[in-house]
């Protein structure tokens, strides 16, 4: 949520909706014009990669580019305990693969811009 600071040196976040509404038309046509070259530079700057470890029904963890060997290390810890779960159901009563194979963990990498994963998915600790 953006921030402002009055003249007197308050602080006060604001949502974007609201902050918008304080703007006047001409400023309204200037965060626009801004905001569209600032998505299309970070639109434009290189894809990275997150990988991201699922239990089955959802995400357990995301890991930076290089960190894929503790993703996998995840996915491995996770993964027979979850497999013991589903096999014996498969077992007694056959259901569709795809939902047997959606049951079990996986690792999935997901390409995002520079912008996302600096602020999104790995922002810097203050």
């Amino acid at each position: 949520m953006p921030e402002i600071e009055c003249e007197f040196g308050h602080k006060q976040s604001i949502g974007t909706d609201a902050w918008v509404a304080t703007l006047t038309l001409d400023q309204m046509k200037y965060a626009r014009d801004q905001m569209a070259e600032k998505i299309k530079a970070a639109e434009a700057q290189p894809k990275r990669t997150v990988w991201r470890v699922s239990n089955g029904s959802i995400c357990e963890g995301n890991y930076r580019e290089e960190e894929f060997e503790k993703a996998a290390d995840h996915l491995l810890r996770i993964y027979k305990a979850k497999f013991m779960d589903e096999a014996p159901c498969w077992i007694e009563k056959p259901y569709g693969y795809l939902i047997f194979e959606r049951q079990l963990p996986s690792l999935s990498p997901e390409l995002v811009t520079q912008l996302e994963y600096d602020t999104e998915w790995f922002p810097a600790k203050p």
